[in-house]
Protein backbone atom coordinates (compact mmCIF):
# COMPACT_ATOMS: atom_id res chain seq x y z
CA UNK A 1 0.00 0.00 0.00
CA UNK A 2 1.20 3.54 -0.72
CA UNK A 3 2.51 5.13 2.46
CA UNK A 4 0.05 7.54 4.08
CA UNK A 5 -2.59 6.81 1.47
CA UNK A 6 -6.19 7.64 2.30
CA UNK A 7 -8.45 4.61 1.81
CA UNK A 8 -10.29 6.12 -1.17
CA UNK A 9 -7.31 7.72 -2.96
CA UNK A 10 -5.14 6.04 -5.60
CA UNK A 11 -2.11 8.01 -4.38
CA UNK A 12 -0.64 8.92 -1.03
CA UNK A 13 0.89 12.21 -0.05
CA UNK A 14 2.73 13.86 -2.93
CA UNK A 15 6.51 13.79 -2.41
CA UNK A 16 7.82 15.87 -5.29
CA UNK A 17 7.11 17.67 -8.54
CA UNK A 18 9.48 16.85 -11.39
CA UNK A 19 10.43 19.58 -13.84
CA UNK A 20 12.41 18.80 -16.97
CA UNK A 21 15.08 21.30 -18.07
CA UNK A 22 17.59 21.59 -20.91
CA UNK A 23 20.39 23.06 -18.76
CA UNK A 24 20.28 22.27 -15.04
CA UNK A 25 22.96 24.84 -14.12
CA UNK A 26 21.07 27.63 -15.86
CA UNK A 27 17.76 26.50 -14.32
CA UNK A 28 19.23 26.44 -10.80
CA UNK A 29 20.72 29.93 -11.15
CA UNK A 30 17.44 31.30 -12.49
CA UNK A 31 15.15 29.65 -9.93
CA UNK A 32 17.43 30.55 -7.01
CA UNK A 33 17.46 34.18 -8.24
CA UNK A 34 13.65 34.08 -7.88
CA UNK A 35 13.98 32.91 -4.28
CA UNK A 36 13.39 29.18 -4.81
CA UNK A 37 15.75 26.69 -3.29
CA UNK A 38 18.45 26.27 -2.34
CA UNK A 39 18.93 23.46 -4.82
CA UNK A 40 21.13 20.61 -3.63
CA UNK A 41 22.67 17.48 -5.01
CA UNK A 42 24.86 15.03 -3.15
CA UNK A 43 28.17 15.85 -1.50
CA UNK A 44 27.66 19.60 -1.45
CA UNK A 45 27.23 20.04 -5.20
CA UNK A 46 24.17 21.65 -6.79
CA UNK A 47 23.27 18.49 -8.74
CA UNK A 48 24.28 14.89 -9.25
CA UNK A 49 24.16 12.52 -12.21
CA UNK A 50 22.78 8.98 -12.11
CA UNK A 51 22.91 6.23 -14.72
CA UNK A 52 19.75 4.14 -14.81
CA UNK A 53 19.13 0.73 -16.31
CA UNK A 54 15.55 -0.27 -16.87
CA UNK A 55 12.85 -0.33 -19.50
CA UNK A 56 11.37 2.28 -21.79
CA UNK A 57 8.16 1.25 -23.57
CA UNK A 58 8.82 -2.30 -22.38
CA UNK A 59 12.29 -2.54 -23.94
CA UNK A 60 15.66 -2.52 -22.11
CA UNK A 61 17.40 0.86 -22.03
CA UNK A 62 20.16 2.68 -20.16
CA UNK A 63 20.13 6.45 -19.63
CA UNK A 64 21.67 9.24 -17.56
CA UNK A 65 19.96 12.08 -15.73
CA UNK A 66 21.27 15.13 -13.87
CA UNK A 67 19.11 15.77 -10.78
CA UNK A 68 18.78 18.57 -8.24
CA UNK A 69 16.22 19.05 -5.47
CA UNK A 70 14.89 21.96 -3.46
CA UNK A 71 12.63 21.48 -0.47
CA UNK A 72 9.53 23.64 -0.80
CA UNK A 73 7.42 23.09 2.29
CA UNK A 74 6.33 19.45 2.39
CA UNK A 75 7.09 18.89 -1.31
CA UNK A 76 10.38 18.81 -3.20
CA UNK A 77 10.94 20.56 -6.50
CA UNK A 78 13.02 18.14 -8.57
CA UNK A 79 14.94 19.42 -11.60
CA UNK A 80 15.83 16.82 -14.21
CA UNK A 81 18.15 17.19 -17.19
CA UNK A 82 18.42 14.15 -19.47
CA UNK A 83 22.13 13.67 -20.10
CA UNK A 84 22.44 10.53 -22.23
CA UNK A 85 20.53 7.64 -23.74
CA UNK A 86 16.89 7.11 -24.62
CA UNK A 87 14.58 8.06 -21.76
CA UNK A 88 11.07 9.19 -20.95
CA UNK A 89 12.61 12.49 -19.88
CA UNK A 90 14.32 13.02 -23.24
CA UNK A 91 11.12 12.05 -25.06
CA UNK A 92 9.23 14.71 -23.10
CA UNK A 93 11.88 17.36 -23.62
CA UNK A 94 11.90 16.69 -27.38
CA UNK A 95 8.09 16.66 -27.63
CA UNK A 96 7.02 19.50 -25.37
CA UNK A 97 10.14 21.29 -24.13
CA UNK A 98 10.94 22.34 -20.59
CA UNK A 99 8.36 22.32 -17.84
CA UNK A 100 6.30 20.17 -15.54
CA UNK A 101 6.99 16.49 -16.20
CA UNK A 102 5.53 14.49 -13.33
CA UNK A 103 4.15 14.35 -9.84
CA UNK A 104 5.89 11.84 -7.59
CA UNK A 105 4.77 9.69 -4.68
CA UNK A 106 6.76 7.41 -2.35
CA UNK A 107 5.62 3.81 -2.03
CA UNK A 108 6.63 0.83 0.08
CA UNK A 109 6.05 -1.93 -2.51
CA UNK A 110 6.71 -0.81 -6.09
CA UNK A 111 5.60 -4.06 -7.76
CA UNK A 112 2.25 -4.07 -5.96
CA UNK A 113 1.65 -0.41 -6.79
CA UNK A 114 2.53 -0.95 -10.46
CA UNK A 115 -0.02 -3.77 -10.60
CA UNK A 116 -2.55 -1.53 -8.87
CA UNK A 117 -1.93 1.29 -11.35
CA UNK A 118 -2.33 -1.10 -14.28
CA UNK A 119 -5.68 -2.27 -12.85
CA UNK A 120 -6.76 1.38 -12.75
CA UNK A 121 -5.94 1.81 -16.44
CA UNK A 122 -2.52 3.44 -16.18
CA UNK A 123 0.19 2.38 -18.64
CA UNK A 124 3.86 1.94 -17.73
CA UNK A 125 6.08 4.35 -19.63
CA UNK A 126 9.43 3.59 -18.02
CA UNK A 127 10.60 1.59 -15.03
CA UNK A 128 13.87 0.97 -13.23
CA UNK A 129 14.37 -1.43 -10.31
CA UNK A 130 18.10 -1.38 -9.47
CA UNK A 131 19.53 -3.35 -6.58
CA UNK A 132 20.55 -1.27 -3.55
CA UNK A 133 18.87 1.91 -4.88
CA UNK A 134 15.31 3.14 -4.98
CA UNK A 135 13.27 1.86 -7.90
CA UNK A 136 10.68 3.86 -9.79
CA UNK A 137 8.00 3.75 -12.43
CA UNK A 138 6.65 6.55 -14.57
CA UNK A 139 3.16 5.92 -15.83
CA UNK A 140 2.39 7.53 -19.19
CA UNK A 141 1.22 11.15 -19.06
CA UNK A 142 -2.42 11.77 -18.29
CA UNK A 143 -4.77 12.41 -21.22
CA UNK A 144 -5.72 15.76 -19.68
CA UNK A 145 -2.84 18.08 -18.74
CA UNK A 146 -0.17 15.60 -19.91
CA UNK A 147 1.31 14.94 -16.46
CA UNK A 148 3.19 11.71 -15.81
CA UNK A 149 2.85 9.99 -12.45
CA UNK A 150 5.94 8.60 -10.73
CA UNK A 151 5.92 6.04 -7.96
CA UNK A 152 9.27 5.59 -6.23
CA UNK A 153 10.45 3.38 -3.40
CA UNK A 154 12.10 4.98 -0.43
Amino acid sequence: MITGMPQNSPFGKMHHVGVIVRDIDKAIVHLESLGMGPFEGMGGSKWFEITFKGELHGKPEEWKVKISNAQMGDVQLELLEPSGGKSALQESLDATGEGLHHVGYLVDDLNSEIARGLRRGLKVWTVSKPENRPGFVYFEPTKVAGIAIELRTR
